[in-house]
């Protein structure tokens, strides 16, 4: 019976594991396609400001290089200047335009490429198949999207609540290094657990006295709750800052 309760646990827990692993490749999928679709868009601009940027060019050299008549006025000269000003502040601002859609279109090949990195390493990630639960307590709020009853607009949100007594202890869900410790806003205090392939984050916490770099195992006391809420977010080390996954199917109970 013993082994066929642990043997259970196990085809659970890398289940949850491989669901995780899908959901980040479709959260992957999603970001290349968005990230191609808007290079797309920014090739087109930069394409139609290069052609905008050399008919510009024709129109001031012919006005830069425009011989002034002999019997020009002072008037006429004035005017003169104030086109060949005119011509070099467009040409300026088209150079301006054109530099900086160079520099989004070159910012969104490196995000392809880092997306494409992030993409095949996907496999080889090692995520987390169970986590302790950072506080005694139910959960209060769920991983996911939800619809905010008076606002009535959709809200992200990336990581469990834990309904605690006030000031209870939070706790390490797993062993890991501090990466930060300190204010995260709209969490109040919280730190950053390394874990290897990923991240967890246990916040809405009060003063921490933890340096940055502290070693910590699994069911190690953090600190305290700010006031009767402790928050856990998991975050695996794919894409700039990670991407959050679900932990509720991860925590156990103490």
């Amino acid at each position: 019976m013993r082994r066929a309760s642990l043997a259970l646990l196990l085809l659970v827990t890398t289940a949850h594991a491989e669901d995780a692993r899908t959901t980040l490749a479709n959260q992957l999928a999603a970001e290349t396609d968005t990230l191609q679709k808007t290079a797309a868009t920014v090739n087109d601009k930069l394409v139609a400001a290069e052609q905008t940027r050399l008919h510009r060019v024709r129109a001031a050299l012919r006005i830069l290089h425009a011989p002034a008549a002999d019997d020009a006025t002072l008037d006429d000269r004035f005017a003169a200047a104030r086109r060949r000003a005119a011509a070099r502040l467009l040409l300026e601002r088209d150079a301006h335009e054109r530099d900086l859609l160079a520099d989004e279109a070159r910012q969104l090949r490196d995000a392809s490429s880092r997306t494409a990195d992030d993409t095949a390493k996907l496999p080889s990630i090692t995520l987390p198949t169970e986590l302790g639960r950072p506080a005694n307590g139910r959960i209060a709020r769920h991983f996911g999207t939800i619809e905010h009853d008076r606002a009535h607009v959709t809200l992200s949100r990336r990581g469990l609540d834990f309904e605690v007594d006030d000031h209870a202890p939070a706790y390490a869900p797993a062993d890991g290094v501090v990466r930060y410790a300190g204010p995260i806003r709209g969490l109040d205090h919280g730190l950053v657990l390394d874990h290897g392939d990923y991240f967890t984050v246990v916040a809405k916490l009060g003063e921490l006295a933890i340096p940055v770099g502290t070693k910590v195992a699994r069911g190690d006391k953090l600190g305290h709750a700010q006031r009767h809420r402790i928050y856990l977010e998991v975050r695996v080390k794919v894409g700039p800052g990670g991407l959050p996954i679900d932990p509720e199917p991860l925590v156990q109970s103490r």
